[in-house]
């Protein structure tokens, strides 16, 4: 039986359910690093090197995605996405691997601390320059499966496997380590072990045809687009930062009951990001432009709900402001792929909120040298008024591109 052309085409309007394996993929990344988080006194207590080297440990592969996000940006438009989710899977299974056998060295004593230490530096470097193109050619994947129109609904679903890996990451970390110390790193080079079975029987989707205003180099007119990544990154970043400053005075400085409330925010903060992913942003609701300012402003408007006191403000402020920011994402990156072409596109959407990341944490030291910890939250409402500026300008900027069109 023959089938015709437009039951092929996935820009008919039929989200393909094969984006689904992508979206493990991307989950892996979240589980990784938030499950890393969990593990991380255990592997201080194992390994004798202090919090601190471990916090530069992970500073290191992070930092390394300024690096390789835009260069596999390129690659999945060379090689296809393919390859570059499948190093990046190998590169995971790896990482975690080597970063396994150096924990494992350093506590048994059969490796000396200078040794382990270059064995975990050797681990991050690998995590950091390959796992840089998981998520940036996930992307790209899902939107060529999809087709143009369906671009939003695509991004959607790898940002829902993102999320449910971070959702999921500390939960699966905490029971692995009722098991054995070493199991979560275990279960982390497992892991993306049964994702790579899973991509190699996937087909390799041909790019979009190029859109006629689609450039192959970044240009000045598309820096508020990564403007607005770098914003949405850093103010999201510094939510997260400022939680525990912000409640311990609330509650006479009780560790353990402020950490308690800072996982069920998480928990929220993770539930609330699927919640808009699922009700808004795969159905279409909003062009990008009307996305990312309604997201803008429902971030400023939780953002300053959870600078006041009460309790339940702070929770509801928290709800507002991640759900807020899922809707950003899609909305700036689509706005960019209208002008650059889509592998580099999502590669230089990942360096800026690699930079955001960086961007907050410089500004944590300042913050509260100056204003003191519990004043992060703040700082996060500040991005995300510069935020929601940037997201009218640029609205307002499409809809006179409309009028004039349309004269």
């Amino acid at each position: 039986m023959s089938i015709s052309p437009s039951a092929k085409s996935p820009a008919a309007g039929n989200t393909s359910p094969s984006n689904w394996p992508l979206a493990l993929c991307a989950g892996l990344l979240g589980i990784g690093q938030n499950g890393l988080l969990v593990a991380l006194p255990v592997l201080v207590s194992m390994t004798h090197l202090s919090l601190s080297v471990w916090a530069g440990l992970l500073t290191l592969g992070s930092m390394l995605f300024l690096v390789g996000s835009p260069w596999w940006g390129r690659q999945s438009e060379i090689r296809g996405c393919k390859f570059v989710v499948t190093m990046a899977l190998a590169g995971y299974l790896f990482s975690f691997a080597l970063l396994a056998l150096a924990v494992w060295g350093l506590a048994a004593g059969w490796l000396s601390p200078m040794v382990g230490l270059g064995g975990l530096i050797v681990a991050r470097v690998i995590y950091g320059l390959t796992v840089s193109g998981m998520v940036p050619a996930s992307q790209t994947w899902a939107l060529q499966r999809a087709g143009y129109e369906q671009r939003m609904s695509a991004l959607a679903t790898i940002s829902s496997g993102l999320s449910c890996g971070r959702l999921l990451g500390p939960l699966c970390a905490a029971l692995a380590l009722s098991l054995h110390p070493m199991a979560p790193l275990w279960l982390m080079a497992i892991a993306p072990f049964i994702a790579l079975l899973v991509v190699c029987r996937q087909q390799n989707d041909p790019p979009l045809p190029p859109v006629a205003q689609q450039q192959n180099r970044l240009r000045l007119t598309m820096v508020p687009y990564l403007l607005c990544a770098l914003l949405l990154a850093a103010s999201v970043s510094l939510m997260q930062l400022g939680l525990a400053p912000h409640l311990t005075p609330l509650f006479n400085h009780s560790a353990t009951t402020v950490s308690h409330h800072v996982a069920v925010l998480l928990s929220v903060a993770a539930a609330c990001t699927l919640l808009a992913q699922f009700l808004v942003v795969r159905p279409q609701r909003f062009s990008a432009p009307q996305l990312l300012l309604i997201a803008a402003v429902l971030m400023v408007a939780g953002f300053g709900l959870m600078c006041t006191q009460p309790l339940a403000l702070f929770y509801l402020g928290c709800a507002l402001a991640s759900f807020g920011a899922a809707m950003a994402t899609p909305g700036y990156q689509l706005m960019l792929n209208d002008k650059l072409s889509t592998g580099k596109g999502a590669g230089a959407i990942a360096t800026s909120h690699t930079l955001g990341y960086g961007l907050s944490a410089l500004m944590v030291p300042v913050v509260a040298r100056f204003y003191g910890e519990s004043q992060l939250i703040a700082a996060a409402l500040m991005m995300a008024v510069l935020l929601g500026g940037l997201s009218g300008w640029l609205w307002c900027r499409q809809r006179i591109q409309l009028h004039s069109a349309g004269e």
